[in-house]
């Protein structure tokens, strides 16, 4: 019982310490070369695709605020036309 518990511990800091070379070797090489992790790599392509995103639907959101407020202008100028025609038949009606 014993000695199945010292293999169990052997083979336990064994991984631990195959673990930790590799951790230091990989940070070493990243670090050396100035390259970020993949991991990192790849959250930050997240982010600027959201930022990209969020830049595109901000821009159509301006785009159709805008749309509505021509839509307005065109309403109330459509308005004033009609007015002018409804005014111009009383008159004609009146004369």
């Amino acid at each position: 019982m014993v000695l199945g518990y010292l293999l169990y511990e052997a083979v336990d800091l064994g991984i631990n310490v195959l673990k930790l070379t590799y951790n230091g070797v990989r940070g070493t090489y990243y670090w050396w070369y100035d390259i970020d992790y993949p991991e990192v790599a790849r959250e930050k392509r997240a982010l600027e695709d959201v930022e990209k995103l969020t830049k595109q639907l901000s821009d159509m959101l301006k785009e159709k605020e805008e749309e509505k407020e021509v839509e307005k202008e065109v309403e109330k100028e459509v308005e004033k036309e009609v007015e002018k025609e409804v005014e111009k038949e009383k008159a004609e009606q009146t004369i």
